[in-house]
């Protein structure tokens, strides 16, 4: 909403600056983006020097010019009287607008190219006078603002007003905020009485959906003359970005932006039996608008129509038919109150939204409606000429009623630690224009027809609080119990979760539980596989956010390909989720996933190296550490995970005592092709709820060793489908005496050793607490372990 400060004034009595004024305006709840200076609306309009004029060599009436403003030459045919050399212009460069809306670009006139436009007095909104040459004084700086060298000021103020502040959607309403919030004296418009009467010997009007309009006011004009608005009129317009049209048109424009009160003007010879209904719009009805587009209305649309069909979409936009012509002579105008849901409802369905709709969507003051019509139809009285037919028509069932609003001394003080007199909040509601009745303990407060948003006894503390200023409240700390209470098993777990895998160099993300349901198709899972099944949203946002997600891997997909389209080729994420399967009862089932995801390299290149990409083992070693830091028996990883967008060979299934709780490998190239993502490119997926039904494993702490440990190795040659994995959990398994470590160091593969057959190389560490180990005790018990392992997995040692 943009406020001339000057239009301001005119309603409330105040000397505050406009800085002054949206400084106070902002802190009582109503934000001032800016402050804005009207003639900057123009764009480049800069003063220049005029250094030379030359006669057009085409057309008598015309004249080069070449001007100067400071920095560079410009060449300017006009053929505006008076130029010569040495006067200050206001020079319009291309790309500004002027007053009239005319844009300004480089052209050719008659043969020779002109740079600008030299601006009359009326094209730079400073007077209505057209046929001069706007003249700036001799001390004009070139390349300055026009209007500083004049020394115009029109501060406009940037408001950005709340949904439930339509009341604000005006000078009238921001006035009012100034008034209650500095208590500076209110200033009504004045409107002229005016002569009662009978208009239904002229016009029939009726209410039939009283569910969509709430009141229904008109007003009969006769013998006036469209042509163009008063220039005081047309320049406030521009001035809150509204364009002149007619002087009929931009009357009701006018009392819109200054009282709230949307209106619009009807040719009354073009009312078709001379009957106005506001009614809901039947099937197959249809009407073109103002804007040249024939509209189908949807049933229910509420609707002005006359005795043939409808000639609007109330609050939204009139018809074409029945709108404002040069001809026009009479004029029905209308000002109403509609249903502010059902206004919503038909600006979105005809995908239609303009300064009324706005407006009426937010609730406009129902006692304001007869002063807006009234108001209107003086000013059109004089700027169109005419006269005012005796009476109006005012169509009121259900007339408002101020609700009661009780306010209790004690609730303030708990909100707002008041100290002072309780009358003095009645005080501050009063200045909001309402009744207030203020006992010793309570007070009832009636609010005014423009404050609809005043329901609740909290709505009445905070205007006290605002209207006495939130900076002047006293400061208090929360009080509160302290209560230190154990985490659940869930919290436990998450929290280690997180702080391993942070630790480790992954970054936490969060993706929507709404997906796209092709993202699951092109995972390409087996039909009957339950993720095919997603929950669909009952009213989506969007098709890609219309199923619940069954996976996490979808969401890592699209952060990951996110990313790397913003040059972030290296990523390690992961994601804490719930996934959402359809239950058995009205609720669905409901599961605790972790999602990883690896691209790229997995170490970084640095001065001394290229880096190196990620593949399953970092993945591997990832998941093992994670396990670990889980403390949760019976986690394990085997080879060869099922699930098909896996590489086989490269992929893993996460185990849970026996359970498959999850995966991890490599990405197939088809999915990644679907996505757009380089290799390596690596995932994995768990079950966390059912590793929450896992037994903790009690956490053992000991001191530092104070002997020295001693190794051994066992290289043992296996058949190659025995994994080495399998050998390390045998071995952790087993009761040793002092090992305190068992690891693989190497792998190999090749001649002398047969086809099928591998090598693994274990590293044991054996370390006693009490004392040093002797070779001798370290060699028995390594024979003894090298026996155990070849009787379980066969093979020999190498």
């Amino acid at each position: 909403m943009r406020v001339p400060v000057s239009w301001l004034k005119e309603l409330v009595e105040t000397e505050l600056s406009a800085e002054e004024l949206a400084e106070r305006l902002t802190l009582g709840g109503l934000e001032v983006e800016g402050v804005e200076e009207a003639y900057q609306a123009l764009g480049p309009v800069v003063a220049a020097e005029i250094l030379e004029v030359k006669a057009h060599p085409e057309a008598d009436r015309l004249a080069v010019c070449e001007l100067s403003d400071g920095k560079r030459r410009y060449t300017v045919v006009s053929g505006a009287p008076g130029l010569k050399p040495g006067l200050k212009v206001a020079l319009a460069l291309p790309g500004a607008v002027t007053f009239s809306g005319a844009k300004v670009q480089e052209t050719r006139l008659r043969g020779v190219p002109s740079e600008g436009l030299l601006l009359s007095p009326y094209e730079a909104g400073v007077s209505e006078e057209k046929n001069r040459l706007l003249i700036l004084p001799p001390e004009a700086e070139p390349g300055f603002p026009f209007h500083e060298a004049l020394g115009l000021s029109e501060p406009v103020l940037e408001v950005a007003v709340t949904p439930n502040r339509g009341d604000c959607l005006s000078i009238l309403g921001v006035a009012r905020e100034v008034s209650a919030l500095t208590g500076a004296p209110l200033k009504f418009p004045e409107i002229p009485a005016f002569p009662e009467g009978d208009l239904r010997e002229y016009l029939e009007c009726a209410i039939e959906d009283e569910e969509g309009c709430f009141r229904y006011a008109g007003r009969l004009l006769e013998g006036l003359s469209v042509g163009e608005s008063p220039f005081w009129m047309a320049q406030r317009l521009w001035m809150c970005g509204l364009r002149p049209l007619n002087n009929l048109v931009d009357v009701t424009n006018y009392v819109m932006l200054e009282l709230g009160q949307p209106l619009h003007a009807f040719d009354y010879e073009r009312i078709r039996g001379k009957r106005i209904l506001v009614r809901a719009a039947r099937e197959g009805e249809g009407l073109r608008t103002l804007d040249g587009q024939w509209r189908e209305l949807p049933t229910g649309t509420l609707v002005i129509a006359d005795a043939e069909g409808p000639v609007a979409v109330a609050g939204v936009m009139g018809g074409e038919e029945s709108g404002v012509r040069e001809e026009t002579r009479r004029v029905f105008l209308e000002s109403a109150w509609f249903n502010p849901v059902r206004i919503r409802r038909s600006a979105r369905s005809l995908r239609l939204s303009t300064e009324s709709s706005y407006r009426f969507e937010r609730g406009v003051d129902p006692e304001g409606v007869p002063r807006a019509l009234d108001r209107a139809a003086a000013l059109l009285v004089e700027v169109a000429g005419g006269r005012i037919l005796p009476g109006k028509i005012d169509l009121y069932p259900r007339p408002w009623k101020a609700p009661e609003i009780r306010l209790r001394r004690t609730k303030l003080i708990s909100y707002l630690r008041w100290e002072r007199p309780f009358s003095e909040a009645g005080a501050y509601l009063k200045r909001l224009g309402g009744e207030v009745q203020v006992g010793e303990e309570e007070l009832l407060f009636r609010p005014p027809s423009h404050r609809g948003d005043l329901v609740l006894e909290e709505d009445l503390i905070e205007e006290v609080a605002r209207l006495y200023g939130y900076d002047r409240l006293p400061v208090t700390l929360p009080v509160g119990e302290l209560s230190a209470r154990p985490l659940e098993r869930e919290d436990r777990v998450l929290s280690r979760v997180r702080e391993a895998l942070t630790a480790l160099g992954f970054y936490e993300v969060i993706n929507y539980s709404f997906i796209d349901p092709r993202a699951l198709e092109v995972l390409e899972l087996p039909e009957g596989d339950p993720r095919l099944r997603p929950l669909r949203l009952a009213n989506p946002l969007s098709e890609t956010q219309s199923v619940m997600r069954t996976t996490l891997l979808p969401g890592l997909l699209e952060t990951a390909r996110f990313n790397f389209f913003r040059e972030v080729g290296r990523l390690r994420i992961f994601e804490v989720g719930r996934v959402f399967f359809p239950g058995e009862g009205e609720l669905p089932e409901e599961r605790l996933h972790l999602g990883l995801l690896v691209l790229g390299l997995f170490e970084p290149p640095f001065w001394g190296g290229r880096g190196r990409p990620a593949d399953i083992y970092d993945l591997k070693g990832v998941l093992e550490t994670l396990f670990e830091s889980l403390g949760l028996s019976g986690l394990t990883l085997k080879p060869q995970s099922r699930e098909v967008f896996l590489r086989r060979g490269l992929s893993f299934r996460l185990l849970a005592g026996e359970q498959e709780i999850g995966y991890a490998g490599e990405v197939k190239n088809y999915l990644r092709a679907q996505y757009e993502l380089p290799a390596p490119l690596l995932v994995a997926e768990m079950d966390l709820t059912a590793c929450l039904a896992l037994p903790e494993l009690p956490r053992r702490y000991q001191g530092l060793p104070r002997f020295p440990a001693t190794s051994r190795d066992l290289s043992l040659v296996l058949r190659e489908e025995v994994p080495a994995g399998e050998v390390l959990q045998f071995l952790t398994g087993l009761d040793i005496p002092y090992l305190e470590k068992v690891e693989v160091v190497d792998v190999y593969r090749g001649e002398p050793l047969a086809a099928g057959e591998k090598s693994v190389t274990i590293r044991f560490v054996y370390r006693a607490p009490e004392r040093t180990l002797t070779d001798e005790e370290v060699n028995a018990l390594q024979e003894e372990v090298a026996a155990k392992v070849l009787s379980a997995f066969g093979g020999r040692r190498r």
